[in-house]
């Protein structure tokens, strides 16, 4: 473990002090030079060059916080690469699933050769990437013993001997979607614990009951980690705070960070982009549409209302990206994100004729991204309140997939329903002030 040393490999100052700055670099010499190894260019903004000094001086633990669209699994990638080739660190990344894995592992195998994907022996389904190297845990433990960079999923890691695969650094992508109960075992192989994810993000799931003792439990085994790491260890944890969103335009950055993220401000930084009418005007960045949803959460008025806005935006509109070409809005530029199963299913045979729009749940399309989307409001339908419907975490996700244009779908009937909540519900509160924003939204 590299303790007060600087990126530049020279020693650094206490931890919490700014890096050194870029090198000076002769006029005459080309601009190229400015990046001499992987993940220097987390120095180029101050929060992620925070970050990453954290990370390489030791501190104990480090939370990085992101909003959506922010370029978390960028840092992720560009952090390894840099600890484990510069630092010559041990660097272990866990990913929540096996498809985050691979991006991962493929991703900083773009900036260095010193990485593996740890995969399980005889798989039909080991992924097959060039310039990636994908090897079975017993292959790992003579590798890298001077830096570099060993990734797989969560639950790979909580099979493994953490002697044999002890690391330097011990990096969880997406670690919101983590209970606390699954870090404990990876603070095991390394004596740092890096956590990076997005803190309005769907909680972990939970399939067994809760005990009565843990409802109330700041540190319960069921919560994210990172929130726990942060309330059980504050004096030995630096938390930074990612400050713009990518993804997401003003609007829409306005609508969801007093609601979801009041106590980690964050601004818009995308580059212009528009969903245009066949006239050419651009379509506001959110709308909203109103149907009276009396039958339940699969109501057919409902689902038909999404199917149709979905026939408007696929009838004449237009993208436009900076640095594009505007063309047609095609199916796959459109994702439809629902509560429940039963919505998702019921729009998806709607959409027959459209194959290529996206069609799921807020669990199956958290971490997607596309130009357009449409959404039922987490409440429609309901006619009394559970955790389910009231949940933060699915609303966020519903509200941040779409990079250019959002219509949400909602019922009328949703702020009866929310008054007449028991006093204390979670997230009602968040949910009456949210629909107040979404009230004021044009309509469609």
């Amino acid at each position: 473990m590299l303790i007060n040393v600087s990126p530049s490999g020279e020693p650094a100052g206490a931890v919490g002090e700014p890096p050194p700055s870029t090198p000076v670099i002769p006029q005459s010499e080309p601009a190229t030079l400015l990046r001499p190894w992987a993940g220097y260019e987390l120095l180029d903004v101050p929060h992620t060059a925070r970050a990453l000094q954290a990370i390489w001086s030791g501190d104990p633990a480090t939370v990085v916080r992101s909003p959506p669209g922010a370029g978390k699994t960028r840092f992720v990638s560009l952090a390894a690469a840099a600890l484990g080739t510069r630092a010559g660190l041990r660097v272990g990344l866990a990913a929540q699933t096996r498809m985050q894995a691979i991006e991962l592992a493929t991703r900083v195998a773009a900036l260095t050769d010193r990485v593996v994907l740890v995969w399980k022996q005889d798989d039909p389904e080991t992924p097959r990437i060039p310039g990636l190297r994908v090897v079975t845990a017993r292959h790992v433990t003579s590798r890298f013993r001077n830096g570099g960079v060993i990734v797989a999923t969560a639950e790979s890691w909580m099979y493994r001997n953490a002697d044999a695969m002890a690391c330097d650094v011990m990096m969880i992508d997406e670690a919101w979607q983590m209970s606390a109960a699954k870090l404990e075992p990876l603070g095991a192989f390394a004596q740092q614990i890096v956590c990076v994810g997005d803190p309005g993000q769907i909680p972990p799931m939970v399939t067994a009951q809760i005990p009565a003792r843990w409802e109330r439990d700041p540190h319960a085994p069921h919560l994210p980690s990172p929130e726990v790491l942060m309330r059980k260890f504050p004096e030995v944890t630096t938390v930074v705070d990612l400050p713009h969103t990518w993804r997401l335009g003003s609007d829409t950055t306005a609508l969801i960070q007093p609601v979801f993220y009041p106590q980690q401000p964050f601004t818009s930084r995308r580059p212009p982009t528009a969903v245009r009418r066949p006239d050419g005007e651009a379509l506001p960045e959110v709308v909203r549409r109103t149907v009276s949803a009396s039958a339940g959460r699969a109501d057919p008025r409902a689902t038909a209302a999404v199917a149709r806005r979905v026939d408007e935006l696929l009838d004449g509109h237009v993208l436009e990206r900076e640095g594009h070409p505007t063309r047609p809005l095609e199916a796959s530029d459109i994702a439809v994100v629902c509560p429940h199963v039963i919505q998702s299913s019921a729009v998806r045979a709607l959409l027959e004729a459209h194959p290529g729009v996206v069609v799921g749940t807020a669990n199956q399309l958290q971490g997607s991204e596309r130009p357009a989307t449409v959404v039922l409001h987490p409440l429609i339908g309901h006619r009394g309140i559970g955790p389910f419907a009231t949940d933060l975490g699915r609303a966020c996700v519903l509200l941040t997939r779409h990079s250019a244009h959002l219509t949400i779908v909602t019922d009328p009937a949703i702020e009866d329903v929310l008054f007449a909540a028991p006093a204390g519900t979670p997230g009602a509160v968040e949910h009456l002030r949210l629909l107040e924003r979404l009230s004021l939204l044009p309509q469609v």
